[in-house]
C-alpha cells in the first residue's frame, strides 16, 4: 500500500523552496506555527505529536527535538528529514530501533561554506584580527606590540575527518601546513590524497598549532573536549570549533582562556543555543576568543540547496526507495518490514 504523500515542516517561514518542490509533486503539507526565526523556537512534545498525526515524513525546523516519545506516538511515521547536515535534534538510535529511517542534506553548498569559515576563523586568531582592528580604534596608527603568526610551517590537528574536515585539509595543504588527523571511523588509506596523517587524539592535541573540530554529535564526541585535553595542547595554540557545541566542556575551555592554557578560541557553537546572555564565554578576553552565532559557513545558496536535498529525500521515500542520505543505516531492515510495499 503506497504511503499518504503528507510531509509535516514544522518551521514553515524559511523553507519555501522544499515546500514548492514538495507541492510540485502532489504533497499535502502539514504546515506548523510560522515563526519567523524557527531556530529560537520549540513545540512541546504533545503538540508536536499533534501536529505530525498520521503524516509519514517529519520535515522538522531549527531546534524542535525529536525524542523516542515522539517517534513512538507517530505510528505511520516513516523518516525524519532535515535540511541540514547536523540531525543531533533527532533520537536517531530511537528511529532506528522503530524503523524510522533518519536523513540529513549534506550539500556542498553547506560543508564546502563551513570548511571556508573555519579557515578564516584559523587566519583570524594567527593574524590577531580583532586585537589589530581594536587597536587602530583605540590607540590610532601605531603598530602593536603583539604582532600576528604566520601559518607556514604550522601544524593544524583536525578532530573528524568527514566531509568538512577533509575539505579544511584540501584547502590548507598548499599553504605549507602540516596536517594531523582523529577519526576512529576513518582508516589512513582514506584520506592520503587529502595531505593528513591520522594520529591518537592526543598526539594531536599535543603537536597541533591549531585544532579544529568537525564532529557529529554522539556519545563519544559528547564533552570530548575538556580540562585534561586542553592542557595536551601548546601554550600558543588555538582552538576552532564550527561543529557542534556540546563537544567542548565550555567551562573548562573558559577556565583555561582565563589561565593562558592555551592562546586562543574562536567558537560558532554552544552548548546552548541561542547563547544566553550570561554565558561564561562572554567575559573572556575578547581579543583572544572569536563568537560567532551559528551561522558562519551560511551561505545565500546553502539553505536552498540543503532544502532542495530534503525534497529529493522525501519524495524517493515516499515512491519506496532508500536515499542517499540514510544517516541510519541500520533501520532500514526494519522500515521495509513496515513500510516498504
Amino acid at each position: 500500500m503506497a504511503a499518504k504523500r503528507k510531509v509535516c515542516l514544522t518551521g514553515p517561514a524559511r523553507i519555501t523552496v522544499a515546500q514548492d518542490a514538495l507541492r510540485n509533486a502532489g504533497c499535502e503539507l502539514v504546515l506548523g506555527k510560522p515563526q519567523d526565526d524557527f531556530r529560537d523556537f520549540r513545540y512541546e512534545r504533545k503538540e508536536l505529536i499533534k501536529l505530525v498525526g498520521d503524516c509519514p515524513i517529519l520535515f522538522p525546523a531549527g531546534r524542535d527535538i525529536i525524542g523516542a516519545e515522539i517517534l513512538d506516538s507517530c505510528p505511520d511515521l516513516q523518516a525524519v528529514v532535515k535540511s541540514s547536515i547536523g540531525i543531533e535534534t533527532v533520537d536517531v538510535e530511537a528511529a532506528t530501533d522503530l524503523g524510522v529511517i533518519c536523513c540529513n542534506s549534506p550539500t556542498p553548498e553547506n560543508y564546502l561554506g563551513v570548511a571556508e569559515a573555519t579557515i578564516g576563523l584559523m587566519v583570524a586568531q594567527f593574524k590577531r584580527l580583532k586585537f589589530n582592528e581594536a587597536f587602530l580604534r583605540t590607540h590610532g596608527w601605531k603598530a602593536p606590540e603583539s604582532r600576528g603568526s604566520l601559518l607556514l610551517g604550522k601544524t593544524v590537528g583536525i578532530i573528524g575527518v568527514g566531509r568538512i574536515g577533509r575539505n579544511v585539509a584540501k584547502r590548507l595543504g598548499p599553504w605549507g601546513m602540516k596536517i594531523f588527523g582523529y577519526d576512529p571511523y576513518v582508516k589512513q588509506e582514506t584520506v592520503a590524497d587529502f595531505g593528513i596523517e591520522m594520529v591518537g587524539l592526543d598526539d594531536l592535541l599535543k603537536l597541533s598549532d591549531v585544532v579544529t573540530l568537525h564532529v557529529v554529535l554522539t556519545r563519544e564526541t559528547r564533552a570530548m573536549i575538556g580540562m585534561r585535553e586542553l592542557k595536551l595542547m601548546k601554550p600558543t595554540a588555538f582552538l576552532v570549533n564550527t561543529s557542534r557545541g556540546p563537544a567542548i566542556k565550555e567551562a573548562d575551555l573558559v577556565q583555561a582562556l582565563n589561565e593562558n592554557v592555551i592562546a586562543g578560541a574562536a567558537l560558532d557553537v554552544f552548548a546552548e543555543e541561542p547563547m544566553g546572555l550570561d554565558n561564561a564565554l562572554r567575559k573572556v578576553d575578547a581579543d583572544r576568543l572569536i563568537l560567532t552565532p551559528h551561522s558562519i559557513g551560511t551561505n545565500p545558496g546553502s539553505m536552498e540547496a540543503g532544502q532542495k536535498m530534503a525534497a529529493q529525500s522525501i519524495l524517493a521515500i515516499l515512491d519506496g526507495k532508500i536515499p542517499d542520505t540514510v544517516v541510519n543505516p541500520l533501520a532500514i531492515p526494519r522500515w521495509k518490514e513496515r513500510f516498504a510495499p
